[in-house]
């Protein structure tokens, strides 16, 4: 049995749980590729001009798995506890591949903490369905939970590390799968790395503490993801020397706090990159060497320079 698993949306925060999971139940997976023009190609052909780029590219990724797996793993996330909710955008995308690929096998998972149910819940669930104990998809869900969150722990440490940094050092404020996808966030971070600058996190951070940052600064983000990143924001700006905001159009969420934290934080330089089906990279290159001049001359002192 194959168990395919879109290379999209939350994959990039809950890959190390999802792949570990099924690894420990001797399930193989198979991940679709890095995001490719064809595609997104097909994610513009089967979703509406109204569905974030986003989410077009994860029905891409849909379509890709359709006749590699036996399974397309498609989980339906509502929210991680009370008041701590996700864009419709992502716990409805389970309809939306529904009602795009009805003659798709989904392997599905339901959280929604205001009804009780748990994540544990679902992969117990998850587990059942594919022939496994409770008990045997209890320990394997438990043991992924604990190596997710090491490796996590791992990444936090490392990015204090980079901090400490001398080198010019920008914030990414981004979803995770904006960040990581190789049509959206990946040339943002070989620019930066080619220029040497240390590029710094903002959702790599303890939810927990940038929850508490958030409602100091905000009173209360609606969106669990956005609570995360301006929390993220909160911690790490004094250390940082600037901050860009990747996002896809037209990103609901992002749309409004993007613009409160253009707002409200002046003494850092922003950037606002917004990506969608065209490719513009001439243009975004021009906007980050820009951008990198900025730095650099705040960093060494030019007056007049903001």
């Amino acid at each position: 049995m194959k168990i395919g698993i879109p290379r999209a949306l939350l994959y990039h925060s809950y890959k190390d749980l999802w792949l570990t999971f099924f690894e420990n139940l001797g399930i193989e997976t198979v991940v679709s590729p890095p995001t490719n023009k064809k595609i997104i190609r097909n994610g513009n052909f089967n979703t509406i001009d109204e569905a974030c780029y986003s989410s077009k590219i994860y029905i891409g990724h849909v379509e890709y798995l359709l006749d590699k797996c036996d399974y397309i793993f498609v989980p339906r996330i509502e929210n991680t506890g009370v008041k701590e909710e996700f864009c419709t955008r992502l716990f409805g995308i389970y309809d939306l591949v529904v009602n795009t690929f009805p003659e798709a096998k989904l392997l599905h998972a339901n959280i929604n903490y205001n009804f009780r149910k748990t994540e544990k819940d679902a992969f117990i669930a998850i587990g059942e369905a594919l022939g496994k104990t409770s008990e045997e998809s209890k320990i394997a869900y438990l043991q992924a939970l604990d190596k997710a969150e090491k490796i996590r722990s791992e990444a936090i440490i490392k990015q204090q590390e980079l901090l400490k940094s001398e080198n010019l050092k920008v914030l990414i404020v981004s979803h995770s799968y904006n960040t990581f996808d190789a049509a959206i966030g990946e040339s943002v971070l070989k620019f930066f790395k080619e220029q040497n600058i240390e590029v710094i996190f903002a959702d790599i951070v303890d939810f927990k503490e940038a929850k508490q940052r958030a409602k100091e600064k905000y009173s209360r983000i609606y969106w669990r993801p956005s609570t995360e990143l301006v929390g993220g924001l909160e911690l790490y700006k004094e250390q940082i020397d600037g901050i860009v905001l990747i996002s896809t159009f037209p990103c609901m969420p992002d749309s409004i706090v993007n613009e409160l934290i253009i707002r409200t934080t002046n003494d850092k330089p922003i950037l606002s990159l917004m990506f969608d089906e065209l490719d513009a990279s001439a243009g975004l290159m021009t906007r980050l060497e820009s951008f990198t001049d900025i730095l650099t001359s705040k960093k060494v002192g030019v007056k007049g320079v903001r």
